[in-house]
């Protein structure tokens, strides 16, 4: 009777263990950089509407940004049969307190609605992402995948030496992007330019809202019963899903990579902008 016992508790644990390393592999980081993102995109744009007045902001700048992050909403939205019953991509109100929004219904019933809560909440992370490959690529021909090879685990916040190498990894990978931005390297002005652009339109609106990140903490907590559900009957079997997921680190990482070069433009941007403020403050009434 003991034997069996073990059995079940070591398959309960093993199944607790494998549910924790998939989740923190495909959402931890993610989480913990939209908690930065969010920090830094919401002084950068309080910094530059200081330096650059409101409406310049707004319109100059804000509505690209906003008009993606308000497209992710909806597309998410559709993808996981979501109906959209009202859409603004910009609009922005007097006060400055809404620029766009995405009103959408699900049903209640449907697990795989409520698992899309997660995505829709989420997806202005997922869209500055993928917009950001897409400029690299197009602009340079350049596939991130090939700059950021670091392979995510749960021991990059267990083990030193393996967030030594994490950071290491990330430094150099930065310092290879940044390569792309010097005219030196033989890259058109214009497209250095229409880089930096999209990288400040984009960076600056990475926020989440308070409705965000409700609808988001929502969706997580049904995908995380459903994992721990496909593991509690599948890990008999042997823990397969460990070898597919091995195979999509190459793309993760670099997703997660994208979104640490926009945190660190963010942080650019944001001292950029605090100098510009305090020379204006100098200079002009």
């Amino acid at each position: 009777m003991d034997k069996y016992i073990d059995q079940i508790v070591s398959y309960l644990t093993g199944v607790l263990q494998s549910s924790a390393t998939q989740l923190f592999v495909l959402f931890g980081p993610l989480l913990i950089l939209a908690l930065f993102l969010n920090l830094s995109a919401t002084m950068n744009a309080r910094l530059s509407i200081r330096f650059w007045g409101r409406d310049l902001f707004l319109y100059g700048f804000v509505w690209l940004g906003c008009s993606i992050h308000e497209l992710s909403h909806a597309f998410f939205a559709l993808i996981f049969g979501h109906k959209i019953n009202e859409i603004s991509l910009f609009k922005p109100n007097s006060s400055g307190d809404s620029l766009g929004h995405v009103i959408h219904s699900f049903n209640k019933k449907s697990s795989y609605q409520k698992i899309g809560n997660f995505f829709i909440g989420i997806g202005p992370l997922l869209a500055g992402g993928i917009v950001l490959f897409g400029a690299m690529f197009l602009l340079y021909e350049i596939d991130v995948t090939t700059i950021f090879k670091f392979q995510i685990s749960t021991s990059v916040i267990t083990n030193k030496v393996v967030f030594e190498q994490f950071l290491n990894a990330c430094w150099t990978s930065l310092l290879s992007f940044k390569d792309l931005l010097l005219p030196t390297k033989g890259a058109p002005w214009w497209k250095i330019a229409l880089l930096i652009y999209l990288l400040y339109a984009t960076c600056s609106s990475m926020t989440l809202s308070k409705s965000d990140v409700k609808g988001a903490l929502s969706g997580l907590m049904w995908v995380t019963i459903y994992v721990l559900i496909f593991n509690l009957l599948t890990l008999w079997i042997g823990d397969f899903a460990a070898k597919y997921l091995s195979q999509g680190m190459l793309f993760i990482t670099a997703f997660y990579f994208l979104l640490i070069v926009s945190f660190v433009f963010n942080l650019i941007f944001i001292a950029i902008f605090f100098v510009l403020n305090l020379l204006k403050n100098l200079f002009v009434r």
